[in-house]
């Protein structure tokens, strides 16, 4: 896969410097943020097909694959992540096609895609969001959270860090017959930078506000991709926030709990194309 990447684009940003790889296709360009807790190698699965329809632009996250890492917590990380996400929009104009973009956003990346539709519509063609609740992180969600960094930090992605993180992110079936799934998750949490990872997923997870006023204020077409084995944003809640929103619907995909790029590839390309086809 990593052969069909034409180049690697570096954005300076105020938290740090992003990595973002470019796959090409139609002149149309598609910004791709991935999940908390992977890279954007959590695409792969899906990348042959989404490139069909759109040059793809796969945005590696602070601390997150070839990035730069951040070196402490970010209070109001999802405004400062929109600011770094209008610098990759402004890069991509300059150097690809000087047109809004659509926006594909993983949980993490949906949440930036949410806010920066939200607040520079001029910049966003289309959203889609996977598996991305609207809402804060519930309290066990936090307190979860906080339990595991520290031991995260030390430890690494062994013991109960690699069993909760796994048990939060994929189905049992995943877990015991989809090796390339564990390892998109596995693999980017085991770098030597720790920390600066810690400080991300603090950042992402626990300091998460709500979005719902975002959702009021978003005009563009919106597609807003919910899974049925994720109890934190379920299919109703989802239905509920596209109904209340201008121009949203909701799809559904089963067999999957977060990461449905990595679990159920072909249903989620196959929702993504096809909405982007009426654009």
């Amino acid at each position: 896969m990593n052969g069909r990447y034409i180049e690697e684009m570096r954005i300076a940003t105020e938290l740090g410097e992003l990595a973002a790889k470019v796959v090409p296709g139609p002149p149309e360009v598609a910004i791709l943020w991935h999940s908390m807790f992977t890279d954007s190698r959590s695409w792969d699965p899906v990348i042959d097909d989404l490139s069909k329809k759109r040059t793809l632009v796969l945005v590696d996250g602070w601390s997150f694959g070839a990035s730069g890492d951040l070196n402490h917590v970010v209070p109001k990380f999802i405004e400062r992540c929109v600011q770094g996400a209008v610098a990759i929009v402004s890069q991509v104009q300059k150097e690809l096609a000087a047109a809004p973009v659509d926006w594909l956003g993983s949980a993490w990346g949906g949440h930036v895609g949410l806010h920066l539709a939200a607040t520079r519509p001029e910049l966003v063609r289309s959203l889609i969001t996977v598996s991305t609740p609207v809402q804060p992180a519930s309290p066990s969600v936090r307190r979860k959270v906080r339990m595991l960094l520290p031991a995260y930090r030390v430890i690494g992605m062994r013991g109960p860090v690699r069993q909760g993180l796994l048990d939060a992110m994929l189905t049992d079936l995943t877990r015991r017959t989809n090796p390339q799934a564990v390892d998109a998750l596995i693999a980017p949490m085991s770098g030597t930078n720790r920390g600066a990872i810690a400080h991300t997923v603090h950042s992402g997870v626990v300091n998460r506000t709500d979005l719902a006023w975002a959702t009021t204020r978003i005009t563009c077409p919106t597609l807003m991709i919910a899974t049925d084995d994720r109890g934190e944003w379920s299919p109703e809640e989802c239905m509920q926030t596209t109904s209340e929103m201008k121009d949203a619907r909701t799809a559904v995909i089963t067999g999957s709990r977060a990461l449905p790029s990595l679990e159920r590839p072909a249903e989620l390309a196959a929702l993504v194309t096809d909405f982007w086809d009426q654009y």
